[in-house]
C-alpha cells in the first residue's frame, strides 16, 4: 500500500493504532506538510510543530518532505536546515517557477532524492520543457519525486522514482469511475446501465459486481476502491515502462529504525505512486483494495 497523508490532515491522528487497524501488513507512508492545503483550510504551519510531529511517527514514514514555501527557494531552504538541525532527513522541494540555482544548490549539496512542486495547473506544453531541464541537470546523481503530478503523459515520459495524485479520489465523487486498462484510462458513468454495459469487459477484470452500479446494489467504499485499484494498476504499468529507477546513495531520504510494516515495503527500487488522500475513510477504502488483491494472489 502506497499514500501520502500530509500533516495538516493527519496532525491528530494517532498514526500506530490507525495503521494496524488497516487489512494490510505492507505500507510505503509519504509524510507531507500539506502546506498547500493548510492555506486552502486556514490552518497555521510552523516548522516546529510539523518537525516533532515527524520525530513522533518517524519509524512509520518511509519518507517525508520539507515544509516547503511555494516561490520562496531561500524560505524552503532555511526549513530544510531548520528540520536537519532537529535530527530529521526530509525530501527537499523545488518549485516550478522559482531560479534553477535553487536545484543546483539542492544537487551541489549532495541531495539525491528531490521533490518537484508546482506542477498542477501548468500547461503541457510549458511543464514538459521544464521537466526536461529538470531532469537533464539531475541526471545521474538524482531522482525525482512529483508532487500531485496528475498528468499521465509526464508519468510516461519521465522516469520519476515516485509521484503522488488526488486524482484516484475525484471521478467517484463526481458520479464517475475511471479504470486504468493496458496502458490507457476508461471512464464508466456511474449508474448509467448503458454505459456500464459498455465497459462490462473492464469492470469484470476488476472483479466488480455490477449490481454496484444500481441504486440498491450502489457502494461508494467499494467504488472507491475500484478506484484505487486502478492507480494501483496504474503504477505497476508505468514502473514496467521505465524499469529500474534508482535511488542513489545520499541525501533526502530518512534511515534509521521503521516499523515492520514500513520496512517490509522498502524493496522498492523503481517507480512508486502514492495514493494522497486527507482523510482516513479514503485510506481504509485504499487498503481494503490492496487488502483484495493480496487475496486473491495468495
Amino acid at each position: 500500500m502506497n499514500l501520502l497523508w500530509s500533516y495538516a490532515y493527519a496532525r491528530n491522528t494517532k498514526l500506530d493504532a490507525t495503521l494496524a487497524s488497516w487489512p494490510v501488513d505492507r505500507v510505503r507512508f509519504f509524510a507531507d506538510s500539506g502546506a498547500h492545503s493548510a492555506r486552502t483550510l486556514g490552518i497555521h504551519l510552523d516548522c516546529e510543530s510539523y518537525g516533532q510531529w515527524l520525530l513522533k511517527w518517524h519509524e512509520h514514514f518511509t519518507v517525508y518532505a520539507n515544509l516547503d514555501v511555494i516561490y520562496g527557494p531561500t524560505a524552503t531552504w532555511e526549513n530544510q536546515q531548520r528540520l536537519e538541525g532537529m535530527g530529521l532527513s526530509p525530501l527537499p522541494v523545488f518549485h516550478t517557477g522559482e531560479p534553477w540555482s535553487a536545484l543546483e544548490r539542492y544537487l551541489d549539496n549532495g541531495y539525491t532524492y528531490i521533490a518537484l512542486g508546482k506542477l498542477l495547473g501548468n500547461p503541457w506544453k510549458s511543464l514538459r520543457p521544464w521537466l526536461a531541464q529538470a531532469f537533464r541537470m539531475a541526471e545521474g546523481t538524482a531522482v525525482f519525486h512529483g508532487f500531485g503530478l496528475t498528468s499521465w503523459r509526464a508519468i510516461r515520459e519521465f522516469p520519476f522514482y515516485s509521484v503522488d495524485s488526488t486524482s484516484w479520489t475525484k471521478p467517484y465523487r463526481w458520479g464517475m469511475l475511471t479504470l486504468f486498462d493496458s496502458g490507457r484510462w476508461v471512464t464508466i458513468k456511474l449508474r448509467d446501465r448503458s454505459d456500464v454495459m459498455a465497459h462490462r469487459g473492464v469492470l469484470e477484470s476488476y472483479g466488480a459486481d455490477l449490481r454496484l452500479f444500481t441504486h440498491d446494489g450502489y457502494s461508494r467504499k467499494r467504488i472507491a476502491a475500484l478506484s484505487a485499484e486502478a492507480y494501483v494498476r496504474a503504477g505497476e504499468w508505468a514502473r514496467a515502462q521505465h524499469g529500474k529507477v534508482q535511488l542513489p546513495p545520499g541525501k533526502g531520504y530518512p534511515t534509521g529504525a521503521l516499523s515492520p510494516m514500513v520496512e517490509a515495503a522498502q524493496d522498492c527500487d523503481g517507480f512508486t505512486l502514492y495514493l494522497a488522500e486527507g482523510g482516513d475513510w479514503s485510506h481504509r477504502a485504499h487498503a481494503m483494495a490492496v487488502a483484495a488483491r493480496q487475496a486473491v494472489s495468495a
